[in-house]
């Protein structure tokens, strides 16, 4: 009888350490960090560009868009995204989307999961 009581109670790790706001804080950071990342290596995948053709495009160093590909796309300024954009005929759109509203935020993540 424990076992069927504890088995609607299991709540991960992962889970547990949300419930922490600074955790939560954090990761919520790193988790943006990382789709800007991923959607960087998407579309120079997708289209045949390689970090040196970005770099040519951009007009810096190879080892620039290496380090940026590496995290260091995290220090980068809205100018900064909006050249990498551009490099790789994009448009870069920040966009703020009210925390309540969770229809805007399933809209946009179908969306953006469509790249």
């Amino acid at each position: 009888k424990e076992k069927s009581a504890m088995k609607g109670k299991k709540t991960s790790v992962f889970n547990k350490l949300l419930e922490n706001e600074n955790f939560k804080k954090k990761y919520e950071n790193e988790k943006r960090i990382f789709e800007i990342e991923y959607q960087l290596a998407q579309i120079m995948e997708k289209s045949g560009v390689t970090q040196k053709d970005l770099a040519e495009r951009l007009e810096v160093d190879k080892s620039v868009v290496s380090k940026d590909m590496s995290g260091a796309i995290r220090k980068a300024g809205i100018k900064k995204l909006e050249a990498i954009a551009e490099a790789l005929g994009c448009d870069f759109i920040p966009i703020f989307v009210p925390k309540k509203d969770k229809k805007a935020h399933a809209k946009i993540l179908s969306i953006i999961s469509t790249f």
